[in-house]
């Protein structure tokens, strides 16, 4: 009897760590999609950077190379990416780098309507790392056509994204870096087939 009380106390506490930690990172992710969202609406690119998995990876690498370089490499990185955030015209919904930010025109609203964190099964890191990925669905909805991103040459009135976003310890694909400012970090955002209202043509 003792034995078995042992065990269901053991299970119980098992679930309440992985739970409480499932729902640690879900709010964390949570967060830093919203900081990254709402960092996309003002053009705070400072933000986007520091946010961003793909500039971060970046950073991790420069900080494995020579620490002489470091500073100089860090900035010309910085400039790169804002010069190239900078230059991306049009405002259709694609796969490129710095899209998203179409997606978030200043006069948009948006809710994000569920969030999960779950192990990357995509992934080609080494079976002994635990890869883990923040998934969440995005409802926004764009009250001036004007601004509002195209899909399929139509515009857009409201339509719902899938985000990614990764931890910040796996920047590196198998290699951890203490150098990112934030536990999560944005991959990628994209729409949902069955989820997008469309202007009426004018």
């Amino acid at each position: 009897l003792k034995m078995k009380r042992f065990m269901f106390f053991l299970v119980t506490a098992t679930l309440c760590i992985s739970f409480g930690a499932c729902a640690s990172g879900t709010s964390k992710a949570r967060q830093a999609l919203e900081q990254y969202i709402e960092a996309l609406k003002k053009s705070d690119f400072q933000t986007l950077y520091e946010l961003n998995s793909v500039t971060q990876r970046k950073v991790a690498l420069i900080y494995r190379g020579a620490e002489a370089d470091r500073e100089n490499n860090l900035k010309n990185n910085f400039e790169e990416y804002k010069t190239l955030f900078n230059s991306i015209q049009g405002n259709e919904v694609s796969h490129a780098v710095w899209a998203e930010k179409f997606l978030f025109p200043s006069d948009s609203s948006y809710s994000i309507i569920s969030i999960s964190v779950e192990k990357d099964t995509e992934s080609k890191t080494a079976t002994f790392r635990k890869r883990m990925i923040a998934r969440a669905e995005v409802k926004v909805s764009y009250p001036n056509r004007d601004t509002a991103p195209t899909y399929g040459e139509k515009q857009i009135k409201e339509a719902t994204y899938v985000g990614i976003l990764i931890s910040g310890e796996d920047v590196v694909r198998g290699i951890q870096s203490k150098n990112i400012v934030s536990d999560w970090l944005f991959k990628n955002i994209n729409i949902k087939e069955d989820g997008i209202t469309y202007w009426p043509a004018s």
